[in-house]
């Protein structure tokens, strides 16, 4: 069982790419970028090409990286959820600076935690 909680929308976000990668546990990944979320340390992300091509920023700590080359240590979408301020949304996870939530309509995908306050 999923531990969820509500939040509301206090800053529009609008998605920045439409197909970004998605990966299964054990995918292996191509690594061309490292970067930091605002210039936090505690928030690292590997831009990641999969095997189809599509690419995105991943959390460093769901890849097991080897070089510039990396394995998914569990599934990851890198989908990201535009949203209307005064939305309200379930929060299901949180990492690195963003949540992953379900709007009312049952869209999915992640928002900038700068961007909703849980209630």
């Amino acid at each position: 069982m999923v531990d969820t909680r509500q939040g509301v929308v206090t800053q529009p976000y609008q998605r920045v790419y439409d197909d970004p990668v998605s990966l299964k546990a054990g995918d292996v990944v191509r690594i061309t970028e490292r970067d930091l979320w605002n210039d936090d340390e505690r928030y690292v992300w590997i831009w990641c090409i999969n095997a189809e091509d599509k690419a995105g920023w991943v959390p460093e700590q769901f890849i097991e990286v080897n070089g510039e080359q990396g394995t998914a240590k569990r599934d990851y979408n890198a989908i990201e959820l535009t949203v209307p301020e005064g939305e309200t949304v379930e929060i299901l996870e949180e990492g690195n600076g963003w949540y992953w939530v379900t709007n009312q309509a049952a869209n999915a995908g992640w928002v900038p935690t700068t961007h909703i306050t849980p209630l």
